[in-house]
């Protein structure tokens, strides 16, 4: 049995219109500041998405942006900031945990309130949907490893007419490392590693995978239309580890 493994954000679906609008709305509630023009900023945001890692980022990012920091600084330093920023908050009594609950919040209020205003606020990257069901048909075998939370994942990825079993889709609700879920799918589904291909937008997720010893023969592939700079392109295509996987050889060859 083959199986592919994949990331959902920035692999098959392109969420940059919802990650603004949500991030929009958690500032809002959170710092009451209806004076800055929020929507100036999302171009910088949409450019910066390749910096962050998890959800909570977002709300944040963009509340760097309004501090005027530029996107050559936080491209080249983020994490650095993003601490810097952290600190910052916390005195002002504005935790990360808050950040990410809120982020739940404001998604779980528009999904009640219109489902498909938000799912909408979604789109697949083009080719993708058909070509994982085309994958499924061969028997390969689907994984979604996200730190979306799987609920979300789900909706969006039955309303292209995709469904998975509940133990499929692994959302940030499952608190592990992506390299421990394949580790597990791995376990699971009782096969060897190099039966198994990851597809992943964030080349330190697949560079994680290829550092666990019982884990070096799962095939690695960047996909190279998602959430990663120009820096990250180069550094995978120069890596003899890594797959670089343009949007054209996904869909178009059997490279799985």
């Amino acid at each position: 049995m083959k199986i592919l493994v994949s990331d959902f954000d920035g692999v098959i679906c392109d969420g940059l219109t919802e990650y603004f609008y949500s991030s929009k709305l958690v500032y809002q509630e959170i710092w009451q500041d209806f004076k800055v023009d929020l929507d100036s900023l999302q171009p910088m945001f949409n450019l910066l998405r390749p910096v962050v890692e998890t959800g909570w980022e977002m709300p944040l990012l963009l509340k760097v942006l309004t501090w005027g920091e530029t996107t050559e600084n936080i491209l080249d330093n983020w994490p650095t900031i993003r601490e810097k920023a952290i600190k910052i908050l916390d005195k002002e009594g504005v935790k990360v945990i808050n950040l990410a609950q809120k982020l739940d919040l404001v998604r779980q209020r528009q999904i009640n309130k219109n489902l498909d205003k938000w799912l909408n606020l979604h789109c697949f990257y083009d080719g993708v949907i058909s070509k994982l069901k085309y994958l499924m048909k061969q028997n390969i075998k689907l994984y979604i490893i996200t730190t979306k939370e799987g609920k979300f994942t789900r909706q969006l990825l039955e309303k292209a007419d995709i469904f998975l079993p509940e133990n499929a889709i692994m959302g940030k609700e499952v608190k592990r490392p992506k390299y421990e879920s394949l580790r597990l799918i791995i376990n699971t589904e009782k096969v060897k590693p190099s039966d198994v291909s990851f597809i992943e937008d964030r080349l330190e997720a697949l560079e994680l995978v290829h550092q666990q010893q019982d884990l070096l023969e799962v095939k690695l592939f960047l996909a190279l239309w998602g959430y990663n700079d120009e820096l990250t392109k180069v550094r995978a295509k120069n890596n003899p580890l890594i797959n670089a996987l343009s949007l054209a050889n996904f869909i178009g060859n059997d490279v799985f």
